[in-house]
C-alpha cells in the first residue's frame, strides 16, 4: 500500500472538509439573515425567489447551487427546479433553541471571524482591540441559552443553591438564567446585574413577558462599583462572566460577592473548560472551546480560560470554606465551580 498517496488524500479531504465548513456558515448566515429559508419551507423556484425578495438573479442562483451542495435545501420539484429547505438548516429552524442557534453562526461570522483575521498581526505584537459594542454583547448573550437547562440542573445539585430564597445574577446578560431559575422555584426573589444597558434592557423585558416583575429586578452597572441597596443574598451566579475579570482582581471580586452573601451563601462560577476528556472530543466540546479561549485573549479587556486551580485558590484565598464542582457538559467542558460562605 503507497501509505505516502493514503496520507495525502487523507489530508487533501480534511482541507476540503475544513474549507466546506467555512462555505457552510456563510450560506447559512446568507440564508438565515434574508429569510430564504424560512421562504423555503414551502418549494419555491429561483425566480420566484428573486422576485419575492428582490435578490440579484445570478447571484442567488449561486447561492441556491451551494446551499444544495452543502445539503441545506434540495431540489424538490426537478421540472420546475423548485428548492426546499432541508438538513441542517430546517434542523436550525425547528429547533426550540432556534435564536440561541442563530446568534451562535452570527459570532462565529460577526465576532470570531475578525478576530482571527487579526490573529497573525496580534502574534507578532500587534494591538489587540476590545470587545464590545451592544450587538456583540446580545450575540454573546443569546448563544449561551444553549446550555442553560443544563446549567440549571447542575446549579440545582450545589449544595444550598436549590434552597436559595434570594438570588444575584452577577452579569445578566438577557436575564434568561434569571427567569429560568424563578420560574422553577415561586419562592425566590432575584436581582441581575449587566453592564450594558442595551443588554439590561432586554433582560427587564424578559422579566416582564416572563411575569416576574414582583420578583425580580435588573440593574445597569458594574458590579464591582455599583453602589446598590438590596441586602445579602443566598446565592450569587456568574455565568459565563468570569473572563471579563482580569485574574490580578479575581480575588477582589470573590471578596466582594463574599461580603453580599448572607450566612451559608453559595458563590456559584459557570466556566467552560477546554477538556481533553474523550466525550468532550467526540461531542466537539475540545475544538469549539479552545477556539472561544483563542477568541477571548484576542481582545485588550477580556481574559482566557481561567485555570480551575486557581479559581479553587483564589475563594479558598479570601475564605469560602467550602468548595466543590458540578459539570454539566460532556467530558466536564462547562461546569460550575462553587463556593460556601460558613460561619
Amino acid at each position: 500500500m503507497n501509505w505516502n498517496w493514503l496520507s495525502r488524500h487523507w489530508y487533501e479531504r480534511s482541507l476540503r472538509h475544513t474549507l466546506a465548513g467555512f462555505g457552510r456558515t456563510h450560506l447559512l448566515k446568507t440564508g438565515i439573515q434574508l429569510e430564504l429559508f424560512e421562504a423555503l419551507r414551502v418549494p419555491r423556484t429561483a425566480n420566484q425567489l428573486a422576485r419575492e425578495h428582490r435578490l440579484a438573479p445570478d447571484l442567488l442562483q449561486a447561492w441556491l447551487r451551494a446551499a444544495e451542495a452543502h445539503d441545506l435545501i434540495r431540489v424538490v420539484r426537478a421540472r420546475e427546479r423548485a428548492y426546499q429547505v432541508c438538513g441542517l438548516a430546517r434542523w436550525l429552524l425547528e429547533s426550540h433553541q432556534t435564536e440561541a442557534l442563530v446568534a451562535l453562526v452570527d459570532s462565529a461570522v460577526e465576532n470570531h471571524g475578525p478576530a482571527f483575521e487579526r490573529m497573525p498581526g496580534m502574534l507578532r505584537g500587534g494591538e489587540r482591540p476590545d470587545f464590545g459594542g451592544t450587538a456583540h454583547t446580545q450575540r454573546a448573550a443569546q448563544a449561551t441559552r444553549l446550555v442553560e437547562s443544563r446549567a440549571l440542573e447542575a446549579l440545582a445539585r450545589i449544595p444550598g443553591a436549590r434552597s436559595a430564597k434570594r438570588v444575584l445574577d452577577i452579569g445578566c446578560g438577557h436575564g434568561t438564567y434569571l427567569t429560568g431559575l424563578l420560574l422553577r422555584h415561586r419562592d425566590v426573589h432575584g436581582v441581575g446585574i449587566e453592564q450594558d444597558a442595551g443588554v439590561a434592557a432586554i433582560a427587564s423585558r424578559n422579566i416582564q413577558a416572563a411575569d416576574l416583575v414582583r420578583r425580580a429586578e435588573i440593574r445597569v452597572g458594574d458590579f464591582m462599583s455599583l453602589d446598590f441597596d438590596a441586602g445579602s443574598f443566598d446565592l450569587i451566579l456568574l455565568n459565563n462572566s468570569l473572563y471579563y475579570f482580569p485574574p490580578s482582581s479575581r480575588e477582589a471580586l470573590f471578596e466582594r460577592v463574599k461580603s453580599r452573601l448572607g450566612e451559608s451563601g453559595v458563590f456559584a462560577i459557570q466556566i467552560p473548560l477546554v477538556s481533553d476528556h474523550l466525550a468532550a472530543r467526540i461531542s466537539g466540546q475540545t475544538t469549539t472551546t479552545a477556539a472561544f479561549d483563542l477568541f477571548l485573549r484576542s481582545h485588550n479587556n477580556l481574559y482566557g480560560l481561567p485555570d480551575l486551580a486557581e479559581v479553587h485558590a483564589s475563594l479558598a484565598a479570601v475564605g469560602f470554606n467550602t468548595i466543590g464542582e458540578a459539570a454539566f457538559l460532556p467530558g466536564g467542558s462547562a461546569r460550575y465551580v462553587w463556593g460556601k460562605k460558613t460561619g
